[in-house]
């Protein structure tokens, strides 16, 4: 239950509800009694984003993320926030817990409470609604930055890593090692990062005169326990892989902790290479091969991106601007784990 689903239930708008729920502006008695109808029917305790809306409104910057505990996304917030320090600003977060449904109800938020701006990593790359809403946003004059996760066919600016080169390079990284029989544990089909890396797999193989091998290509969505899983799944097989290229930070550590329960030793037992660093691998000095980019920087740079944008808005500067993409640099960065004594 949150203030959206209260403002359906009254008939009237999330704006309305939230001067009910801070006491604050005029609504009419009999739409005040209709909101409080609800509220105590579901027992709704307000949250603090539900609180502060209309005290923020216009002064707000509203941040859509998919997974706020992910290590990588932790990171953007960071770089957003250091950004933000220095202007006078307040961020509302929202995580959407990779569900479009929740993305959705945000958007509506974003769009009732009139935000300054929106920086958001979608949760599909062909989600129609998200993507028409974005549109509608920037047409009333409501900047929009993407971050990390690009709309497919649509043209919205935004801070990205180049996602086909860094998993082809990662590939290639394997495959310079020897291997031939390289297996990788995908994103889910509706991610176009997950779709680009799957991509960039492919493509090293085939560059490379190795056969591509469907058993090998085995369905993640980006979370810890389905890379477990999948993980169990490819060493299972009659023919197994040496080698494994997982794609996000959270499936990276989904495999490792198979292997590890396993008593598997990557870069002895199997080859492993994964998307994205992890600290915690990194402060213990553990040999796990990576693909890293700067997650502060990019956050840092879609800020920057959206404050230009806000600005110019400011100054009056109305005219259809050129689509601005950033791609951060990325590096694979080798310390042993792609290696495998069975290669």
């Amino acid at each position: 239950m949150n203030i959206v689903d209260i403002a359906k239930m009254a008939g009237v708008s999330t704006a309305t509800v939230s001067r009910v729920l801070n006491h604050s502006g005029k609504v009419k008695e009999s739409t005040r009694e209709r909101i409080q109808q609800v509220i105590d029917e579901y027992n709704y305790v307000p949250n603090a984003i539900a609180r502060n809306l209309c005290m923020q409104d216009r002064d707000s910057i509203g941040v859509i993320l998919p997974e706020i505990g992910n290590e990588f996304f932790s990171d953007v917030i960071q770089g957003i926030s250091q950004i933000t320090e220095k202007n006078m600003y307040n961020i509302l977060f929202f995580n959407t817990d990779e569900k479009e449904e929740n993305e959705h109800d945000y958007l509506k938020v974003v769009i009732s409470e009139r935000l300054k701006g929106l920086l958001i990593s979608p949760v599909s790359d062909h989600d129609e609604y998200t993507a028409q809403e974005l549109e509608r946003l920037e047409k009333s004059g409501v900047p929009v930055v993407l971050i990390d996760r690009n709309l497919e066919n649509k043209q919205f600016d935004g801070v990205f890593v180049q996602n086909f080169e860094a998993a082809y390079d990662g590939v290639q990284a394997l495959i310079d090692e020897g291997h031939e029989k390289i297996a990788i544990i995908t994103g889910p089909v509706t991610s176009l990062p997950g779709k680009e890396r799957l991509h960039g797999y492919l493509k090293a193989l085939e560059d490379n005169g190795l056969p591509i091998r469907e058993e090998y290509q085995v369905a993640g969505n980006f979370r810890i326990n389905m890379a477990y899983e999948q993980t169990g799944c490819l060493l299972s097989l009659p023919d197994p892989p040496t080698a494994i290229f997982t794609v996000n930070n959270l499936t990276s550590l989904g495999c490792l902790k198979y292997l590890i329960e396993h008593h598997l030793k990557p870069g002895k037992d199997i080859a492993v290479i994964g998307f994205d660093s992890i600290a915690a691998l990194n402060i213990i000095e553990y040999p796990f091969s990576t693909i890293e980019r700067d997650a502060r920087k990019q956050g840092q740079e879609a800020m920057k991106l959206l404050l230009e944008k806000i600005q110019m808005i400011e100054d009056g500067n109305k005219e259809k601007q050129d689509i601005n993409k950033v791609f951060v640099p990325y590096d694979v960065v080798l310390r042993g784990s792609e290696k495998c004594g069975k290669n």
